[in-house]
């Protein structure tokens, strides 16, 4: 079975992390259907949202499979496959896997099943709406290797999170359990596991009934302007605003608000 396992249903798109014999950490294959997952997403106008899973019922994704894919970057082995040869030599894999490359403004819902340790925690700071199991946990260990996590946690995670909860989890080396995680604001809420499905089920279908262009024009803003002095983000945050009232998705639901009717918007 593959790695990584993408349906669309409607507009959205279910990717799922599918190696729970080997805790959803991500080889090759994995390395490279993610990232050709992410890129399906952003070129088919037709999805609006994208949700994010794991296989299993005890690990979201425990990093990356080291030994699978660092023999191959290291030149220790030479790939054998097509597959390979496409993770050796695009430097940026990584980059596209965790979206620290070219954005992506379509809404991210992440339906977190269980562990998400390494490149775990670092995938779900990717994402919008994160959605945890109670039994999950999340860690960033790589320092007790001698090394960094470096696919976007150093950055991230201090933007996301108040200074000393971000380092907690940065330096502290110790999981932190859902409800901390909740607490901390890594997490939209936690769930019991046999309720996330519906609950990740129940925010892509509210993302779905709301117009496409206006929410990835809400997550752009955020993104663009998150560094930004106040003047020049306001400044980004008009023209946002701007163009989408001329879109004919606004056309369309001030027309369904004043006929009292569900809008239809068409992503236009």
């Amino acid at each position: 079975m593959s790695a990584i396992q993408f349906e669309k249903r409607g507009h959205q798109a279910w990717i799922t992390l599918n190696r729970p014999e080997a805790k959803n950490t991500l080889n090759g294959e994995a390395f490279v259907g993610l990232a050709d997952a992410w890129d399906e997403v952003r070129a088919d106008t037709d999805i609006r949202v994208a949700v994010v899973t794991a296989a299993g019922d005890e690990d979201f994704c425990c990093g990356g499979d080291l030994g699978d894919v660092i023999p191959l970057w290291t030149g220790a082995r030479e790939p054998t496959s097509e597959l390979e040869e496409r993770l050796k030599n695009d430097p940026l894999i990584s980059d596209k896997v965790m979206l620290k490359g070219e954005p992506l403004y379509k809404p991210v819902v992440a339906a977190i099943n269980g562990r998400a340790l390494g490149g775990g925690t670092e995938l779900i700071q990717a994402t919008d709406i994160r959605i945890a199991a109670e039994h999950a946990q999340f860690a960033l260990p790589e320092p007790k290797l001698g090394i960094v996590p470096g696919a976007g946690s150093m950055v991230r995670l201090t933007r996301q999170l108040p200074w000393a909860h971000a380092m907690k989890i940065l330096l502290g080396g110790a999981p932190v359990s859902a409800g901390e995680a909740l607490a901390m604001g890594l997490v939209s809420e936690v769930v019991p596991l046999s309720d996330l499905q519906a609950r990740a089920e129940y925010y892509a279908d509210a993302i779905c009934a709301q117009a496409p262009l206006a929410l990835q024009a809400i997550k752009r803003t955020a993104l663009e302007t998150h560094t930004q002095p106040w003047a020049e983000a306001f400044g980004f945050e008009m023209g946002q605003a701007a163009d989408i009232m001329m879109s004919k998705d606004a056309r369309e639901g001030t027309r369904a608000f004043r006929e009292k009717r569900a809008p239809e918007f068409s992503g236009e």
